[in-house]
């Protein structure tokens, strides 16, 4: 007997009746009578039907009673053009909560989905997307109809059966998960439901517990290594080429790749045999996985993924990058880490803009901009006020609350890399904080690596616009050859060298070049040894491909360190200017590092994203920290 109309049904409540029913129907189908609707006959019996019934809900019990599930799978596989007319009538009686009919919806579904398996690979667009709007129901007025939501969403790990294959699974949460309606929690549901991946991310999580966590030696041994490569970036020979460089500079390093369904079949095939590919099933990464995850150890065993507690808008949906992680990690290495758990941290972070060492948590005021807006109330830096000194004051305290936050998240001191405004006139801080400004914009990472030595101190290699300039008056027509066809820029060779001398001595470059003075000037003042690195910024109006930010960076520093049985490295990409990397090469070697440099991932370098800020690092723990 079906609820009374209206009827209030929970999430769990409806997923568990329509279990028991694609259990029990079956069995109840085969001593229940005869139904009188053939499959021969259920096509023009369903047309007049939709004619002659005005009401939805009796549309749909009728069709329920005279109609077995399998046989209107039948037909709407024969007949796409019912779909539209026919699915949109199952909604008002989700709405009110018609269990029977979301079972009988959801049996008719998974048919459809093994039939529809059967016919492929490959399916048509025109496929994909009937079966699409069988799985919605209504998908165009999915979003303002909170009740069919509910329902549908409810249904949904219900409405494919898993033993299907993969191929037609992934291709339907390719196009399911991107919808707006469909968050992370709603997608790991229904993934789950389909059986695409061993695990979720909710039966994982733990409370943030500081005893408990431990951050790994920031340049010790890295254990795994974790990339985003998603097709909306990169094509298939650009991950390709980097992948193949990365296995064979580390094979022994497990290398988890978070891809999208078109890189995952590009890249499938040749893989190194500690090379996992973790599809994302249509959920929109960047490829700048260092920013939002910390990967640590639990003191008592076992890896732990904290994740930030608060999402950065312009980065779409990388607030659920570790809980990918953890849903898509495979058995293996879920195994090998002691059943990975995830955390949230208790206060925002953004690991580009924090190089944390052995001894510091090195940062910028920029680098606690975000956790200061939230800490004042405000949206953007009030940069109009500082000409007042209180409101330096006020600023400048936020800051300091700021990075005490970080010091126990990371469990270092936070030092700034620049001097502060504290004291002086009010004319004097005010100029001050302008020049703090020429660093806005730039992630730490970009233009300073700080590098542990030998006996305890720490040497900082400090970008410098300067030598990058005069890098440029050294190159030779095949390295402008080379720039230009590297980067995608438009001017020919000639015009290439007189633009990008030029944006060299501009106004954004001289603002960035002294604050840069700055930092080199203070991190002296401070103790540490301090070199430079050569430093370039290319006017993206040069570019190809429309970007909507002023310039990228060519850059030496987005390094990572690590430091092991084989020597002190630094790992990064090439500029593929070889005068800048034999330079480059040159200046770590004299600290005591080899340069180990991989092929760029160029169309993330177009987007200030250097290595570093490409990838993410499991490291091993040393035993002087046992």
């Amino acid at each position: 007997m079906s609820p009374p109309l209206g009827m209030r049904i929970g999430r769990r409540s409806l997923i568990r009746n329509v279990q028991l029913y694609l259990l029990l129907g079956p069995v109840l189908a085969a001593m229940a009578p005869a139904r009188s609707q053939t499959d021969r006959h259920a096509a023009p019996w369903i047309a007049s039907l939709l004619e002659q019934e005005g009401s939805d809900v009796g549309f749909v019990r009728r069709l329920q009673h005279e109609v077995p599930p399998v046989e209107l799978a039948k037909v709407l596989l024969a007949q796409p053009e019912l779909v539209p007319k026919v699915m949109p009538r199952f909604g008002p009686a989700l709405e009110q909560g018609e269990l029977e009919i979301g079972g009988y919806l959801a049996a008719c579904a998974r048919s459809l989905g093994t039939a529809l398996d059967r016919r492929g690979p490959p399916w048509s667009a025109e496929a994909i997307d009937r079966m699409l709007a069988v799985l919605l129901v209504d998908p165009a007025r999915l979003s303002e109809r909170p009740a069919l939501r509910r329902a549908v969403l409810a249904l949904l790990p219900t409405m494919l059966d898993p033993s299907v294959s993969g191929e037609l699974r992934d291709e339907l949460l390719e196009r399911l998960n991107p919808r707006p309606e469909i968050d992370f929690e709603a997608s790991e549901r229904i993934e789950l439901g389909w059986g695409a991946i061993p695990r979720g991310s909710a039966s994982r999580r733990v409370p943030y517990d500081p005893v408990r966590i431990e951050l790994s030696e920031p340049d010790g041994p890295i254990t795994a290594s974790v990339y985003s490569l998603p097709s909306s970036f990169f094509n298939a020979a650009e991950a390709q080429r980097f992948l193949t460089a990365v296995e064979s500079w580390r094979p022994e390093r497990a290398l988890l790749v978070l891809v999208d369904l078109p890189l995952r079949r590009a890249l499938a095939s040749g893989r190194g045999a500690r090379t996992w590919l973790i599809e994302t099933h249509g959920r929109a990464y960047t490829p700048w996985p260092r920013d939002p995850l910390i990967l640590a150890r639990r003191r008592e065993g076992g890896a732990l993924i904290l994740e930030r507690p608060t999402s950065l808008w312009w980065r779409g949906e990388d607030a659920a990058m570790g809980r990918e992680l953890v849903q898509g990690l495979p058995e293996a290495l879920d195994t090998a880490w002691g059943r990975v758990e995830l955390a949230t941290a208790p206060t925002s972070f953004h690991n580009g803009q924090i190089l944390v060492t052995e001894a510091h948590c090195w940062i910028t005021i920029h680098s606690v901009e975000h956790r200061v807006l939230e800490l004042l109330g405000l949206s953007e830096v009030p940069v109009a006020s500082f000409a007042r000194g209180p409101e330096i004051d006020r600023y400048l305290e936020a800051a300091r609350t700021a990075a005490g936050e970080l010091e126990q998240l990371y469990g270092r001191p936070a030092r700034f890399v620049h001097a502060r405004p504290d004291s002086g006139s009010a004319a004097q801080r005010a100029s001050f904080m302008e020049l703090l400004g020429g660093g806005a914009g730039f992630d730490l990472d970009s233009y300073l690596t700080v590098l542990p030595e030998p006996e305890g101190s720490e040497l900082a290699l400090v970008a410098d616009l300067q030598a990058g300039r005069e890098l440029l008056l050294r190159m030779q027509a095949p390295d402008w050859k080379r720039l230009r066809e590297a980067y995608r820029l438009v001017p020919d060779p000639f015009e290439l060298r007189r633009q990008l001398l030029e944006y060299q001595s501009g106004p954004r470059s001289i603002r960035l070049a002294a604050f840069l003075d700055q930092v080199a000037e203070h991190l002296r003042d401070e103790g540490l040894r301090v070199d430079r690195l050569p430093h370039l910024l290319v006017p993206t109006a040069m570019a190809a491909e429309p970007l909507d930010f002023p310039d990228f960076q060519i850059t030496w520093n987005n390094v990572v360190i690590e430091v092991g049985a084989s020597g002190r490295w630094a790992e990064g990409f090439s500029s593929l200017l070889q005068p800048g990397d034999e330079q480059a090469g040159r200046i770590f070697g004299r600290a005591g590092y080899q340069l180990k440099l991989l092929p760029p991932l160029v169309p993330s370098v177009l987007h200030n994203g250097g290595y570093r800020c490409a990838s993410n690092h499991l490291r091993a723990i040393s035993p002087r920290d046992r």
